[in-house]
């Protein structure tokens, strides 16, 4: 395991070179820092408390800022490199990557660390099953299969997401492959052409007395936070050689969505400059795509790179936040310059680049198979049909019902490829996040984007944010989304705690219940599992084998819902029941003949048999 802090040595010599009056007079004083970067195979983690300074040069005037807060952090055993946010994890892809990670939290809290982005096993996936507690240690360990990407790590303690991500448990995670050719042709000197840019909205608490920053605002309930952070400080400016760069930009606010595009105009800006969108969340694009802004939702990552030679030494450039429409707006202030780059050409990346590739990923296509079930999930909630689309009048939800940890939502077959439609019927805007798959979108209808203007999309015409390999996509409001990902790798077992969760990737929602869960099982345990589930009871279904219905005798509560599966767990037909199921007969004829699994459910009872159709 090594720490890169050569950026960061390098450097020094140049802060009392650029007077901090012209740095003033750009209204950016705050250097921002580079993480340092740990590499395995072996990751020794201490999550822990800091005291840590967002505004050391005073950018904030309103109020004192330039005061040491209490923190939450990751660090390198040993290191206190980090006060706040953690070090840059890189893992190459096909290596076995090991885990000892320490819980040193104060006040006895406990918290977990979720791979944002990768395909592992549940049980190593850091999700609100995966606690440590305080004091314990975890040591997860997990071989790479994902493809070169821009992940990230970040605490998912069930009900506290919002919190400790507010506090400061979050960093980034660079999957990569050396070996790979284009390797070559893009920029990876890591903090020398190669940069994390982690945005964050933050709040603070003041002393009414001194209008002094007191403490982070955090809590289930943080409010927007109104000041602006890159890696951690306001106010912030980055020096970049005057070459290729390649920023890799993570939206890492609890519920700030941000439309983000370069301009040497400090404010509102009305003239762009050109981004090369290379990567989304999950890998590389075909091909480079130029953009002059993109939204980019919470938990979302993009990667781009900027031409700097095309300016003069010394020349800023902004990094703003454009219009954020009204449904995705959650406290944004548009026109606002969120950083600043400042062209420097005593900065010598050890492998400069001047252009940018034609092609990145020709391979890239869509994902394979036939589809083997199609599901259908609804955004919705007390929370989210309120006027305004508040959620101080209830829960937000998905399909009416909100998170239950020993509650299974959806059993995947492994190793096949499904279609799942988002359907948002609130008036807010909503990022819909999966653990464990990379989706491409492959249908979209509805606003998009900043724009208001309703539009139909198919994979063949999707615009630059839906392109790609996605973990994230924002769904505007009463817009419906379509994807298809494959669950390939690593089943486990038809428990809750082995499953993996999708959710709203706005915290303060995931952490008021719109989030669910499902498993991904081997085809022979489907139905020994089903049976198996607690609260289970036998159905009696007759008569068996069946050929043109099926009827039913036995107790059961009024209501419910009648599914038939196939043995390997495809979802094939479901009944709506309004009364008692001993009245109803239900018509098999167009079922396909073979063995099937009858599953009915009616208020927290569940009910299944095996069943033959000839």
């Amino acid at each position: 395991m090594k720490t890169n802090l050569t950026r960061a040595a390098s450097l020094l010599a140049f802060s009392a070179l650029f007077g901090s009056s012209a740095l003033q007079a750009q209204q950016f004083v705050n250097e921002i820092p580079i993480p340092p970067a740990m590499t395995g195979p072996n990751y020794l983690i201490s999550i822990e408390s800091g005291s840590h300074n967002f505004d050391p040069n005073g950018f904030i005037t309103t109020f004192n800022l330039n005061v040491p807060l209490a923190t939450y952090c990751y660090n390198e055993q040993g290191s206190s490199a980090m006060s706040y946010l953690g070090p840059t994890l890189v893992i190459n892809e096909g290596d076995s990557a090991h885990f000892e990670i320490e819980n040193n939290l104060p006040n006895l809290d406990s918290t977990t660390v979720h791979w944002h982005g990768l395909n592992i096993p549940a049980e190593m996936d850091g999700g609100p099953h995966q606690v440590i507690e305080n004091g314990d240690t975890w040591q997860p360990k997990f071989r790479m299969i994902d493809l070169p990407q821009t992940a990230w790590y970040h605490t998912h303690l069930m009900g506290r997401t919002t919190d400790q991500v507010i506090l400061g448990l979050a960093g980034m995670l660079l999957v990569k492959d050396p070996t790979a050719p284009i390797e070559s042709q893009l920029p990876n000197d890591y903090g020398f052409n190669d940069f994390p840019i982690i945005i964050q909205e933050k709040g603070f608490l003041l002393d009414t007395f001194t209008n002094t920053a007191t403490a982070i605002k955090a809590g289930e309930h943080p409010g927007n936070g109104p000041q602006t952070l890159v890696n951690g400080v306001v106010g912030g400016y980055l020096r970049v050689p005057p070459e290729m760069v390649r920023l890799r930009i993570l939206n890492g606010s609890p519920r700030k969505q941000f439309n983000i595009g370069l301009s040497t105009q400090l404010n509102d800006p009305t003239n762009f400059a050109q981004m090369h969108m290379i990567a989304t969340g999950g890998g590389y694009l075909p091909n480079p795509i130029i953009v002059d802004s993109t939204m980019i939702s919470v938990g979302d990552r993009r990667e781009f790179m900027i031409d700097f030679s095309l300016y003069a030494n010394g020349d800023t450039v902004y990094l703003s936040n454009l219009d954020v429409p009204l449904g995705a707006n959650y406290g944004t202030t548009d026109g606002e310059a969120l950083m600043a780059f400042i062209v420097w050409d005593s900065i010598f990346p050890p492998n400069p680049i001047v252009t940018v590739p034609a092609s990145i990923n020709p391979s890239y296509a869509l994902a394979p198979g036939p589809i083997f079930q199609s599901r259908e999930k609804h955004l919705n909630g007390q929370g989210g049909m309120t006027p305004g689309g508040g959620g101080g009048q209830g829960p937000w939800l998905i399909d009416s019902t909100g998170m239950d940890m020993m509650v299974i939502n959806d059993t995947v077959l492994v190793n096949t490829k499904e279609s799942w439609k988002i359907v948002n019927n609130t008036n807010k805007s909503h990022p819909f996040h999966i653990h464990k798959v990379q989706f491409q979108v492959t249908e979209y209808h509805g606003k998009y984007g900043a724009g208001n203007d309703s539009m139909d999309f198919t994979f063949a015409n999707l615009p630059p944010e839906m392109v790609g390999f996605k973990d994230v996509q924002m769904v505007r409001e009463h817009a419906t989304m379509t994807f298809v990902a494959r669950f390939d790798s690593f089943p486990s077992l038809f428990q809750p705690n082995m499953g993996y969760m999708y959710h709203c990737h706005i915290l303060t929602h995931e952490d008021m219940d719109m989030m669910h869960q499902f498993v991904v099982i081997d085809s022979l345990d489907f139905y020994t599992a089903m049976i198996s589930m607690p609260e289970t009871e036998k159905l009696i279904a007759y008569p068996n084998p069946a050929t043109n219905s099926v009827a039913f005798t036995g107790d059961y509560q009024d209501q419910g819902m009648l599914r038939i599966y196939d043995l390997t767990g495809r979802f094939i037909r479901e009944y709506e029941i309004n009364g008692n199921l001993t009245d109803y007969t239900i018509n098999v004829q167009e079922v396909p003949r073979g063995m099937f699994v009858l599953e009915y459910t009616s208020g927290q009872k569940r009910y299944v048999q095996k069943i033959s159709l000839q």
